[in-house]
């Protein structure tokens, strides 16, 4: 039956992306910028790079640190497929409906305690939720596949809360999640926190400290990547994703009193709360020995309450409380979790009613009614996602409409590599003096004189390794097109060499007559390399707590109170 489900699930994506799938993209949100970053992450990883953390193409040229600070997990996927032969758009269309499939099937796992045939519907409700349909319109790649682990991070928290050796797949976990989306990782970090101060409650405190404890050691297996995204935002415009004093975030949160975002979270919350409802009134009837039942849901659409709260304009004191959470850039990121707990209440009522006595389902069609308005809320949003992506013109299917950025989407999709692409302001260089951001300009030459005379030669120009010859009778300024990160070291004659910053957020040096050979290589941070260290650190100590769990029975099971 398993092998069954999941290969209706693999159908359900086909219907869910079909649009993405036979007429190509709509070029709308984030989608250019995911374009962009497979195709040059791709790029980085064929010229033996194994980390590529620096975009060389991106902003016509000049460069990006993007993958000091975004995180690569679903680019290397992306960059699987291409390499594998696939051509740009056959690969996000995979790499998405992916995404989608993989919510759903991670969502059947956590919910399979509930029974087959719930977990299936749940695994439909999670996979046709209105948030899945606007990462699909929008292009927002990262936040789906974090949506998609999810619930196989539940799966896994409850396993390491019932038997320790879980704890190393919990662990894994949370790097990965943390190699996906940083937004979510902070959210999903706050308020699995709280569950696990819940779970105190009920179970031993040695198996939730055990627990807990894996999520520590998840992030530090990744800590050549939070280390460097964390201290090197200095050298970026990384403010600007919340605003001057979270005003972009502030703007991004909902009134439940006008038209809008909300409304997709108050009608989804509005229905499950008629379904708890009824749901009470006919266990409380026939089943009042099953309270706990009723208790469980309840919790579960209480969450579903505080989310929506959470995510409206009366919680900016809460949000206001701290500049880290808001650098989640809007609340509605909480819908993620949202949607979640929708599809696992779903799930709890389909089990009760599945559940059902056979004499007491025979009494009457009232008994179903929760689970028919549950699979009339999955046939409305899967409708919502078809006529969400249906509204907006393709790139094949352009229709009497027009594609957004079209031009810009042809270059990202066929013309990647021609510096005509630019890339997010927040990972730009500050310029000196004002703070403002840089500004790269299109058609500049890669090496250019900003003062003097010199002969310049070009001998090499790759991602992390670029090769000048220059012979200058007078003193002469060199000028790179490239901006200015740490990670970047400049060698005159195979010596090192002070970087000096041009005002445009550029390198550049000073040169005395003389014949030089320029050699610009991008290195290891000072911050990347400890981060590397403590992640080395991190797999051992995993490697060997995982051989004490073996080994020694007594670790393996911890008993609930």
């Amino acid at each position: 039956m398993d092998g069954v489900i999941v290969i209706l699930l693999a159908l359900a994506t086909i219907a869910i992306n079909l649009r993405m799938i036979r007429y190509g993209m709509n070029g709308l949100g984030d989608l250019l910028w995911h374009i962009t970053w497979v195709q040059h992450f791709s790029q980085g990883i064929a010229e033996g790079i194994w980390y590529p953390r620096w975009l060389a193409g991106t902003n016509y040229g000049y460069g990006s640190p993007t993958f000091v600070f975004y995180p690569p997990l679903a680019y290397y996927i992306g960059s699987f497929f291409k390499l594998a032969g696939l051509n740009i758009e056959q690969t996000m269309t995979t790499v998405f409906s992916l995404g989608v499939f993989g919510a759903g099937v991670n969502f059947y796992i956590y919910s399979r305690k509930w029974g087959k045939v719930a977990a299936f519907i749940g695994s439909l409700c999670y996979m046709t939720v209105p948030s899945i349909a606007h990462l699909l319109k929008g292009g927002g790649l990262a936040f789906l596949y974090a949506v998609t682990w999810i619930p196989l991070g539940m799966y896994l928290t409850e396993r390491s809360l019932e038997k320790t050796k879980w704890t190393i797949a919990l662990a894994i976990f949370w790097s990965v999640m943390a190699l996906t989306h940083v937004p979510s990782l902070l959210l999903c970090t706050v308020v699995w926190s709280f569950y696990m101060v819940f779970m105190l409650l009920k179970r031993p405190w040695k198996s939730v400290l055990f627990t807990a404890a894996s999520a520590g050691v998840g992030f530090g297996i990744v800590s050549f990547y939070l280390l460097s995204a964390i201290l090197e935002q200095r050298f970026v415009n990384i403010a600007y994703q919340s605003g001057p004093e979270g005003s972009r975030f502030r703007e991004s949160m909902f009134n439940l009193f006008t038209e809008g975002a909300s409304n997709m979270f108050v009608q989804q919350l509005s229905v499950m709360i008629f379904v708890m409802v009824v749901f009470t009134i006919m266990y409380w009837q026939f089943f009042r020995k099953h309270l706990l039942a009723i208790k469980t849901a309840w919790i579960w659409l209480g969450i579903l309450i505080l989310l929506v709260f959470l995510m409206t304009d009366l919680s900016w004191p809460i949000w206001q409380t701290s500049s880290i959470l808001q650098k989640v850039q809007s609340p509605g990121r909480l819908g993620s979790i949202f949607f979640f707990c929708q599809a696992a209440l779903c799930t709890i009522v389909a089990s009760r009613i599945f559940q059902l006595p056979v004499n007491y389902k025979s009494i009457s069609i009232i008994k179903f009614l929760p689970l028919v308005i549950i699979m009339g809320l999955i046939f409305n949003n899967f409708i919502f996602v078809n006529q969400l992506l249906r509204k907006f013109p393709t790139l094949h299917t352009p229709g009497n409409g027009q594609v957004e950025n079209l031009e810009r989407l042809k270059t990202a999709l066929y013309d990647p590599y021609s510096d005509k692409l630019i890339d997010v302001p927040e990972y730009r260089p500050l310029l000196k003096g004002d703070q403002s951001v840089a500004a790269p300009l299109m058609g500049q030459p890669r090496v250019s004189l900003a003062q003097g005379q010199a002969s310049i030669q070009i001998n090499q120009w790759d991602s992390y390794q670029r090769v000048v010859n220059v012979t200058n009778e007078e003193k002469a300024t060199i000028k790179f097109r490239t901006y200015y990160f740490p990670a970047w070291h400049l060698y005159i004659n195979n010596q090192p060499h002070e970087i000096d910053i041009a005002d445009d957020g550029t390198m550049q040096v000073n040169l005395e007559p003389g014949t030089y050979q320029l050699q610009l290589r991008y290195q290891w941070t000072q911050v990347f390399t400890v981060g590397l260290i403590l992640s080395i650190l991190s797999l051992i100590f995993l490697l060997i707590w995982g051989l004490i769990i073996f080994k020694h029975p007594v670790f393996q099971i911890s008993s609930t109170k």
